[in-house]
């Protein structure tokens, strides 16, 4: 009976072990995921930045248009 009960304890340790590893990767991989994250976030941000200032870019260019053929609509009218 002594050796079964060495056995189960051996068992119940080992399962223990194997749950603290499991948990300690687990928590591992959640930094490491928000750290890659982070740099997603910041390269996502530049790329925001970028299209943002290619709209301002293009929305200029079209005001410009549209001042140009309203002052071409207004000398045809004269």
């Amino acid at each position: 009976m002594n050796w079964l009960l060495q056995i189960a304890i051996g068992v119940g340790i080992i399962i223990l072990c194997g749950g603290l590893v499991n948990w300690g990767n687990i928590y591992l991989s959640d930094l490491k995921k928000s750290k890659k994250g982070r740099k997603e976030d910041d390269q996502l941000g530049l790329r925001l930045n970028d299209i943002d200032r290619r709209l301002t870019d293009v929305q200029d260019v079209m005001i410009a248009l549209s001042e140009k053929i309203d002052r071409m609509d207004e000398r045809e009218r004269m």
